[in-house]
């Protein structure tokens, strides 16, 4: 069963800056195909991640579609009981 989450504001603030003119973001839009995010910005988004969570996030633990939507970034860092190392069941 997933949890419904509400995205970090740090989060939905990243992504209008990074695009200020498109359409709002939904939370399973993908932030990739739909060129919001690229290679950059995902690196950019997992340090801000670690600075939310006050933790390094190694590589390792986290994959491109950890970052693929809003979603699946809250459900994978932000929901209770979730942090890095830790994979959120789909």
């Amino acid at each position: 069963m997933l949890t419904t989450v509400t995205p970090p504001e740090f989060l939905t603030a990243f992504l209008r800056a990074r695009c200020p003119d498109a359409d709002p973001v939904g939370v399973d839009d993908d932030l990739v195909e739909s060129g919001v995010l690229n290679s950059m910005h995902l690196v950019e988004l997992l340090y801000l991640i670690e600075a939310e969570l006050g933790t390094e996030i190694s590589l390792d633990d986290v994959s491109t579609d950890d970052l693929r939507t809003v979603s699946r970034i809250t459900r994978r860092f932000f929901a209770p009981g979730r942090g890095p190392g830790e994979t959120a069941k789909e």
